[in-house]
């Protein structure tokens, strides 16, 4: 008798916990109308896509046919960047010390994306090498709820992101002395101008992606340095390793925050191999003291 009425009990708090409510800021929002698309954005993203599939699926657009992928190089090979608080502060500490010395000074915005992803950037560059004329410029996502008017709750279940697009540069700018300093300018400047407008670029950024002149060198960014990721445990405790597959197609910077889970980033990077060994060789550089 003690034993049902002790199992009744349990069964009783278990379904009093799984029906107990949420805190309202943990209460997933699924209403789309909560996003102002005051130019019909949706209907020119969604027919861009259309298009799209006509051409992947021979015109069968309702087509569940899977996307082809390129097959990496045999010759592109993978590395880790793992960069400790420590590291980051001393490429911050240099950027400041270069900015202040330059010829027009200026105070930027060296969060630790901005720092680590512009290091990363410069190496990218340095490592192809290369003509110095050749057009080059990068990407990354821009996470939106916070920056339409009115803003959205960040409990939002559903994509809300945009990207930040700069192709107006080339090599030069980044291969010289200062070329670490001219990134982390760039990329601060592509922070700070960032507003509403972004979350409705996203067709320019599409116009913009066919019509990369030849040779161009275009760097983006996957993941992020604040999903923490060595935080996950789904029962087989915290991962050893995280990687990105994705970056094996173009030039991707896979970003994600460190293992040691006190302020430290993984970046990971895939190239043709002699391009990886420039990048090595490169990378250790800037964190010199």
């Amino acid at each position: 008798m003690f034993l049902k009425s002790w199992a009744y009990t349990c069964k009783l708090q278990q379904d009093q916990t799984v029906n107990a409510p949420l805190p309202q800021d943990l209460t997933p929002i699924y209403d789309r109308t909560v996003i102002k698309d005051p130019n019909d954005i949706e209907t020119e993203v969604m027919n861009h896509w259309k298009s799209k599939l006509e051409i992947i699926s021979d015109g069968n657009v309702k087509s569940l046919k899977i996307l082809p992928t390129p097959e990496p190089s045999p010759d592109v090979v993978r590395f880790t960047l793992d960069l400790t608080r420590e590291d980051i502060q001393t490429l911050r500490e240099r950027l400041k010390r270069e900015s202040s010395a330059s010829s027009s000074p200026k105070e930027l915005r060296l969060s630790t994306f901005v720092v680590t992803f512009s290091y990363a950037f410069t190496c990218l560059v340095r490592a192809r090498g290369g003509d110095p004329k050749r057009p080059v410029g990068y990407v990354f996502s821009v996470d939106c709820r916070s920056l339409l008017d009115p803003p959205i709750p960040s409990n939002y279940f559903g994509n809300c992101l945009s990207a930040s697009f700069n192709m107006k540069l080339t090599a030069e700018t980044f291969m010289g002395e200062e070329g670490f300093l001219n990134a982390a300018r760039m990329v601060s400047d592509s922070v700070e101008e960032l507003d509403e407008t972004v979350a409705f670029n996203i067709p320019k950024i599409f116009a913009a992606y066919p019509s990369l002149p030849p040779g161009a060198q275009l760097i983006s960014a996957s993941g992020s340095t604040r999903f923490g990721v060595y935080g996950l445990d789904f029962g087989w405790g915290k991962p050893e390793r995280v990687a990105i597959v994705s970056i094996d197609q173009g030039e991707v910077i896979s970003m994600a925050d460190g293992r040691d889970g006190i302020g430290g980033v993984e970046l990971g990077f895939s190239l043709k191999k002699h391009e990886m060994d420039n990048l090595i060789d490169l990378l250790p550089e800037g964190l010199k003291i």
